[in-house]
């Protein structure tokens, strides 16, 4: 059996193990159309990446030698919830990285996700930290490190209950990826210990394989969601849910934990939410438009951090 096959089996058979999930399947009517993968689960030298994306159906798929990435729409729950699961594996080799509107002067300038993606041929892109928000209203910016250099570094000394709290998750060209709160790990010491990414934001959703104790006023509103999660080296989840529409009322922090929790996370962080809440593949929405089409993001940020590219 093709390696790639039994990938989405296994995943669909795990998401209808899900407590209180709607099972997300492939829509593929005959996934024996996939391409053969190696052992490590990507295309050979020399093979055409494979695409599959689908609005309708809420399904996007790519593989290539560098990256594999599955996204799903889900829906459930009365009032419905939408959300959407991606799920992201990196050869060795390949990791997580930024794409940045304005390299010259970071965080000082914004653009609208899409177009960082589409200009980078990004594909897989997701909203990050919106940094450059709390620059612009002189805040703590947090620990924020972007190809490998220290852009800023000052955060809070104590455990704050705030959406955000600043704290981190660093990435590392290994695959590697952590989580620390806001005054356990400086930003140049990640530089010092080989990060090339580190968003800040928070909560931590996740932590060294436990649900973090996020059931608090200040987490408990349903809202549109962006979060970040690592299941392994190289092996990453996405998530974003919709929130403020007739088909999705959005989601409280705990909700967000348990899905990534669920989707094997052993480290996940929440992102920015609301308007600036946005996941792209290959430069393109996958959000829904009330009408049932694309929904386009309008909320221009500093980067987007990016999977892959075409």
């Amino acid at each position: 059996m093709k390696k790639t096959l039994l990938l989405l089996v296994l995943v669909c058979v795990f998401a209808a193990c899900l407590p209180g999930a709607m099972a997300a399947t492939s829509p593929l009517e005959d996934p024996s159309v996939l391409p053969e993968t190696n052992e490590a689960g990507f295309l050979p030298e020399g093979e055409t990446p494979y695409v599959y994306k689908n609005h309708q159906e809420g399904y996007w798929y790519y593989l290539d030698q560098s990256v594999r990435i599955e996204i799903m729409r889900t829906q459930e729950g009365t009032p419905t919830l939408t959300y959407y699961i991606a799920d992201i594996y990196c050869n060795e080799g390949s990791s997580l990285y930024t794409v940045t509107y304005n390299e010259e002067n970071p965080g000082r300038t914004n653009g609208l996700p899409q177009d960082m993606a589409d200009a980078a041929r990004v594909v897989y892109a997701q909203s990050g930290d919106f940094y450059s928000y709390r620059i612009a209203n002189d805040r703590y910016p947090g620990n924020i490190v972007r190809n490998g250099k220290v852009l800023y570094e000052k955060s809070y000394s104590k455990l704050v209950e705030a959406v955000p709290n600043l704290a981190t998750m660093a990435f590392y060209p290994s695959g590697r990826a952590e989580v620390n709160e806001a005054w356990e790990v400086s930003a140049s010491d990640y530089v010092n210990m080989g990060a090339t990414t580190v968003v800040a934001f928070g909560p931590i959703l996740v932590r060294d394989g436990e649900i973090q104790d996020v059931d608090k006023d200040a987490y408990n509103y349903q809202e549109p969601r962006s979060c970040i999660g690592v299941v392994e080296p190289g092996h990453y989840v996405g998530l974003l849910v919709e929130g403020r529409k007739s088909h999705s009322s959005g989601a409280t922090l705990s909700q967000c934990a348990e899905i990534l929790y669920n989707m094997g996370c052993t480290d996940a962080i929440n992102l920015d939410g609301g308007n600036t809440a946005a996941m792209l593949f290959m430069g393109e929405s996958v959000q829904l438009a009330e009408n049932g089409g694309i929904d386009i993001n309008d909320r221009s940020i500093p980067d987007i951090l990016a999977v892959g590219t075409y």
